[in-house]
């Protein structure tokens, strides 16, 4: 609402089916965009009435009306006590769409029908994207290597999406979305259900790695690689990080609740960004996520496309694919619920949950979003505290008797942290026992002066480890 209607943007006061379509398809053709149904040009909210069911009317006529077959996501929004109805979608990467037999494309904030030179172009890029990496074929990959049970569960999904689409077994179905073709199946496929991809994409894989201290070192608390299809990845690496991260019980009322100590949707966000746009076609691409004592970090080799900054990232942008295929996967699958928001919406996410917000950073190549202060703790990071062995867990216990319960604890943890990774500072220390520095530093004094532990090095290099 705050923007003027441009080549991406269209405002729309009457659900005139005929109209919106012939808009949709230029969007498709051109940038991918926005249509907002039930504003007038001067920007006068006068909404839809029946909204949910006109929604529904529309997308199923767009789904049909449009070939080839493009995602479309529409919703009901409520503003100023008025229904208004959404349409998003993205660029297409099979070009031209035509809407009854008719391509139209956008020019400023005018759809036109294309013209002789405007086909020729659109025709050579569908004939690029065609050698795009997604659609390469992969020779040796038979039926027997994919999940079929993923494959099911994206046919439900599908038709679901589009009540008129049919398919007659898995194989058509991969047919259809262009995942299989001339009797090959494609990059895209592999990563989206093979039961094993690496074997034939090996820099498909996921590494996530948990650091004791705020850098990059030899020693790690924990560390696990995802190495299955999309779907068995995205569901792993959530489950990692829930362990991780962990939860907390809170009263709301008389009902207690789970409230998750990291913010799920914005992370969950940053998960399938890098999946969808990671650049797979090298073979050193790569997908990171790096837990530290002060930050988490989702690193995704494959820089931003042209046309995109990283200030944009923080405001309503252009979704441009560097994956298409994969995207309508997982758009289908509703991983990807709304069409070039992600961003957004884990700003938003953090936000809402009192998190700072995301910031991202791009070098040599690489993509990486920042979540400030979003940190492992050892109380719920997996594999963090082994203990020590009997005999010293017996002389810590005797040394400091006097001591309380909850005190020893913490100081037979410390000591354990130690022994597992040598050369820590304090602040590395505090913030892995979520103590306060100075908490942490009387700690670390008991031990040291009962000669458990000892600090070699300078203040800037050095750090604690178990005394000899």
């Amino acid at each position: 609402m705050q923007k003027e209607e441009s080549v991406r943007l269209e405002l729309k006061t009457n659900a005139h089916i005929t109209s919106i379509a012939k808009t949709i398809t230029a969007f498709i053709n051109t940038q991918g965009g926005d249509m907002l149904i039930g504003v007038e040009d001067n920007k006068k909210i006068v909404g839809v009435e029946n909204a949910a069911k006109v929604r529904d009317r529309i997308q199923q006529q767009l789904i049909e009306g449009i070939k080839p077959n493009a995602p479309i996501s529409s919703q009901v929004i409520t503003y100023k006590n008025k229904e208004l109805i959404l349409i998003s979608v993205w660029e297409g990467a099979n070009k031209p769409y035509q809407y009854k037999g008719q391509i139209f494309t956008r020019e400023n904030d005018r759809t036109k029908l294309s013209d002789q030179d405007i086909l020729k172009e659109l025709i050579s890029e569908r004939k690029a994207a065609d050698f795009h990496w997604e659609r390469r074929a992969v020779l040796g990959a038979t039926l027997d290597d994919l999940d079929k049970q993923e494959i099911k569960k994206t046919i439900n999904h599908y038709q679901v999406y589009n009540s008129e689409k049919t398919f007659v077994d898995e194989e058509d179905f991969l047919i259809q979305t262009g995942l299989l073709q001339n009797g090959h199946f494609t990059n895209a496929c592999i990563v989206l259900f093979a039961k094993s991809p690496t074997r034939f994409i090996p820099q498909s894989k996921i590494r996530v790695t948990v650091y004791p201290s705020d850098t990059i070192g030899d020693s790690f608390l924990n560390d696990r690689i995802f190495d299955g299809n999309v779907f068995s990845n995205i569901s792993g690496v959530l489950s990692f990080l829930d362990v991780t991260f962990g939860k907390n019980i809170v009263i709301d009322g008389v009902v207690r609740k789970e409230k998750h100590n990291y913010p799920l949707l914005a992370l969950r966000e940053g998960l399938l960004n890098a999946m969808v746009h990671r650049d797979y076609n090298s073979v050193n691409g790569f997908l990171q996520i790096s837990i530290f004592s002060d930050r988490t970090e989702i690193a995704n080799y494959g820089g931003l496309p042209d046309g995109i900054t990283l200030s944009d990232l923080s405001k309503e942008h252009n979704s441009i694919l560097r994956n298409p295929d994969l995207a309508k996967i997982c758009f289908i699958r509703k991983y990807i619920e709304m069409l070039g928001s992600g961003t957004l919406r884990m700003i938003n996410d953090c936000r809402k949950n009192k998190f700072k917000k995301p910031s991202w950073k791009q070098k040599n190549n690489i993509t990486t979003v920042i979540f400030p202060d979003l940190k492992a703790t050892l109380k719920n990071s997996e594999g963090v505290n082994e203990g020590v062995s009997e005999g010293v867990n017996g002389e810590l216990n005797t040394v400091f008797n006097d001591q309380s319960e909850g005190v020893k604890r913490e100081l037979i943890n410390i000591y354990s942290i130690i022994k597992k990774n040598p050369d820590l500072k304090a602040k590395d220390i505090a913030n892995l026992i979520d103590k306060g520095l100075s908490t942490a530093e009387r700690y670390l004094k008991k031990l040291k002066d009962e000669d458990f532990i000892e600090y070699i090095g300078s203040s800037k290099t050095g750090g604690y480890h178990i005394k000899k």
